[in-house]
């Protein structure tokens, strides 16, 4: 849930902005200058706008915790730390920068923009409806403010306009859709033969200045973490729920306080044609009227929506709207489809979209669920309430205590009647019961931490806060080749290997250009068992056919195309073993050849690419021209 919240939040790109990032990154890296206007709560000023600290750190930090939630307990490596460090930056920038240009343009979001926004966001939907509970508890379980979170909803829906405006600007060059189209779906008459370089570890003959030597130039794969010791003592906001005894006369206070949550609004299931005003009213009044006596005369309003109705969003379906509030329709609209009776249909309304004929199919009434029916949910929210102000206090408490105990855990343990506990071996990737919050982490391996005897208290997760000591540290220090012989040599080996694999893959390609025959040429390579490899054996392909190897594809496709005589190179696999490929021929793509359906998909996807190529100088012109200063104490 939280996560689909997160995404919406930072979703101010939904279309083709978002992807243009990435190239914005390869024209400007990331400078961070001294600068004097900024201050410590200030991360970054985009053209005299800042853009504050802390959510700048929050992004880097989630961005950093989705990287160890998907690999756990590996550590990350500096350099793509930093490249995550420069993509926040630089996506702060551009969010900033297209945030200013739609308030120039003055594209703007209404209320009603917003509204229907978050309806439709999952996370916020009971049974597939909106449900205000489900929101605030939703904002309220990721600590953030509606007002907030409602702003950048409106954001977002301003730079989906200028999406629009860069799609519906997009074109293509005459005969560019039929080049593109050829290109794409060339095909390749291609063949290769893999040579494991596992096959060449037998003749490989590794001494020990080349280990030594080896080993020097890849020390730092086998340099130790620094790890600490910790104890701990810790307040769970859920532990500290189940605790929380359940008063009878409490929760029917809280029942009657809180009695709204618990009553349904009235829902109404509903079909409407529309007619959109598009300068003529009279006309446009006209044709709503006379879709209403072909309805009235019996003809399936289903049928009769799909053939008229000018809503794009429903027309499709029907004119079906499915279930809705009275509160979430136009006034004109809602009060029209509030007066009939099921089967009923209306004259047609007018709104602010046009001309309505509406049908109501059903009705749901409202109601109230009873204190009994609502009692677990009761008990529930009763003792989160009350826990939180618990752990509240609590946590101030922990904090004051933590403060004056000079170092003394058990001091703070005795206060608060909690445990001591310990974990060993935490690196910066995480470790233990603790898991890898990025808050902890950072606070944990702070150098005053680490140096030092005073407790700290952080809030590594909502509702998890700890006052820890450090009492072990271990610092990261380079292995002698002696500690890890064996897993040297292994890895020299294989390296030697693979250089060799490279150089009989080089020399065969030298055979096959200088006249041998590639069937006979390939047949050692043959894997043992196997008649003949598909492999080896000139076939078409596509671009990124699943079936072929990537790095066997690309250069496929990067090749020339034959001249009387079959091309032949070398690439190497991810796994180290090497690659002699052919190219036979080459069979532009047909553009004519698609039919309909398909041509109309590829146009599509043409004038998209278009719209991509456009947007990414759109924001690089921007980019070009914005004044942008980085505070340099950003991420410390």
């Amino acid at each position: 849930m939280l996560q689909a919240i997160h995404d919406n939040l930072k979703g101010v790109f939904a279309m083709v902005i978002l992807g243009v990032l990435a190239v914005v990154f390869i024209f400007w890296g990331v400078e961070f200058v001294s600068v004097g206007g900024l201050t410590s709560t200030k991360g970054i000023s985009v053209n005299g706008e800042d853009i504050g600290v802390a959510e700048v750190r929050q992004e880097f930090q989630d961005r950093i915790t989705q990287f160890q939630a998907s690999m756990p307990g590996v550590d990350l490596p500096a350099e793509l730390r930093e490249q995550i460090r420069q993509d926040v930056v630089e996506g702060a920038v551009t969010a900033e920068l297209i945030r200013q240009r739609t308030d120039a343009l003055r594209f703007r979001a209404t209320d009603r923009d917003v509204l229907e926004l978050i309806q439709q966001i999952p996370a916020f939907q009971v049974d597939g409806k909106f449900s205000k509970d489900a929101y605030y508890a939703a904002l309220r379980a990721a600590n953030i403010e509606p007002a907030y979170f409602e702003a950048q909803q409106k954001n977002s829906v301003a730079a989906r306009q200028l999406d629009r405006g860069l799609f519906a600007s997009a074109f293509l060059l005459p005969g560019e859709f039929e080049r593109r189209e050829a290109l794409l779906n060339e095909t390749r008459e291609v063949a290769w033969a893999v040579l494991p370089a596992e096959r060449f570890l037998s003749d490989v003959q590794p001494d020990a200045a080349g280990l030594a030597a080896w080993y020097e130039q890849h020390k730092d794969d086998y340099r130790t973490e620094e790890r600490v010791n910790l104890q701990y003592v810790e307040i769970d906001l859920a532990g500290l729920a189940d605790t929380i005894a359940v008063d009878d006369d409490k929760l029917h206070s809280f029942y009657e306080d809180n009695r709204d949550r618990y009553t349904t609004t009235e829902r109404r299931k509903l079909r409407h044609i529309l007619i959109a005003s598009s300068g003529d009213g009279a006309a446009a009044e006209a044709a709503a009227r006379t879709a209403y006596d072909r309805a009235a005369a019996g003809e399936d309003f289903a049928t009769l929506a799909a053939e008229l109705s000018q809503d794009p969003g429903s027309a499709s379906q029907g004119g079906d709207l499915g279930w809705q509030e009275h509160d979430g329709l136009v006034k004109p609209f809602a009060d029209a489809a509030w007066s009939l009776k099921p089967g009923e249909i209306s004259a047609p309304v007018q709104t602010e979209f046009g001309w309505h004929v509406i049908k109501l199919e059903a009705v749901e009434p409202g109601a109230t669920r009873s204190f009994e029916e609502v009692r677990a949910e009761l008990e529930q929210e009763y003792r989160r309430t009350e826990a939180e102000k618990l752990f509240g206090d609590m946590q101030e408490q922990l904090d004051t205590v933590a403060f004056e105990a000079a170092g003394d855990l058990a001091r703070v343990a005795e206060s608060l009647s909690l445990d001591v506990r310990a974990v060993d071996g935490v690196t910066r990737a995480g470790g233990g019961v603790l898991g890898n919050s990025p808050d902890l982490l950072r606070t944990v391996f702070d150098p005053e931490v680490l140096t030092g005897s005073q407790l700290r208290t952080v809030e590594f997760e909502p509702g998890r806060v700890i006052a820890f000591k450090v009492v072990a540290y271990e610092p990261p220090r380079d292995r002698p080749l002696e500690e890890v012989q064996e897993q040297a040599m292994a890895a020299y080996r294989k390296d030697l290997a693979t250089e060799a694999a490279a150089r009989r893959a080089a020399a065969l390609a030298g055979e096959l250009r200088g006249g041998a025959d590639w069937r006979e040429a390939t047949r050692p390579w043959i894997p043992a068992g196997v008649t003949e490899p598909a492999s080896t054996t000139p076939r078409f392909i596509r671009r990124g056919e699943a079936a072929v190897p990537a790095p066997v594809s690309e250069a496929a496709f990067k090749a020339g195309e034959p001249a009387g005589a079959p091309l032949y190179g070398t690439t190497a696999l991810e796994s180290g073993d090497a690659v002699v490929w052919t190219v036979t021929y080459v069979r532009p793509g047909s553009p004519g050849a698609l039919a309909p359906a398909q041509r109309a998909a590829a146009l599509r996807d043409a004038r998209e690419s278009s719209a991509y190529r456009d947007a990414s100088v759109y924001v690089a012109k921007l980019r070009a021209e914005a004044e942008v200063q980085v505070n340099p104490q950003l991420f410390q």
